[in-house]
């Protein structure tokens, strides 16, 4: 004889109760760069740039966040030794183009159709597109001749949003 047990949960009303946001860091996104080796490199052009300001100011805004891999590779493909290789105007804009000049969590509805770039003005003037997969794997500039994915999205600093990527990536046409 075989006996099967179950039970149904009532639900007083039809509103969905979201939990609380896991990804909040309740820091500035300077802070959190600071706080991980995986972002040294990043960390080390933005002292060498003086644009810390822009990490931790309280205007929110996207940060494209590029790992050291990301960085390794960037100065292996341009023939630099060191992030100090990297002219000053040049590692400036790269990092400008990294900051998008409005909030993208990709848990916004706004954003849920899948595959659908929407262009966002970045620090230095250029446009950055940002949509994701089916899965809600983020992608940037999806649509242009390079597109890349996000390693990890939707951390919520003080500041903004940031989406962590394994590569500097620039806008392609």
């Amino acid at each position: 004889m075989f006996v099967l047990l179950s039970s149904c949960e009532i639900q007083e009303n039809f509103e969905y109760d979201y939990a609380e946001d896991n990804s909040k860091l309740n820091m500035s996104t300077w802070a959190y760069i600071q706080q991980h080796d995986s972002l040294s490199l990043l960390k080390e052009a933005i002292e060498q740039t003086d644009l810390a300001a822009l990490y931790e100011r309280t205007e929110k805004a996207t940060y494209i966040a590029p790992t050291n891999q990301a960085f390794r590779a960037y100065l292996k493909e341009n023939d630099y030794d060191a992030i100090s290789s990297i002219p000053l105007p040049v590692l400036k804009d790269v990092l400008q183009y990294h900051i998008v000049q409005a909030v993208v969590n990709f848990n916004d509805p706004a954003l849920a159709p899948k595959n659908k770039p929407i262009a966002y003005k970045t620090e230095n003037g250029q446009v950055m597109y940002l949509s994701h997969t089916g899965t809600y794997v983020g992608l940037i500039n999806e649509g242009t001749s390079r597109q890349w994915e996000i390693r990890t999205s939707n951390l919520v600093p003080d500041n903004g949003v940031i989406h962590v990527v394994d590569h500097v990536v620039f806008y392609a046409k």
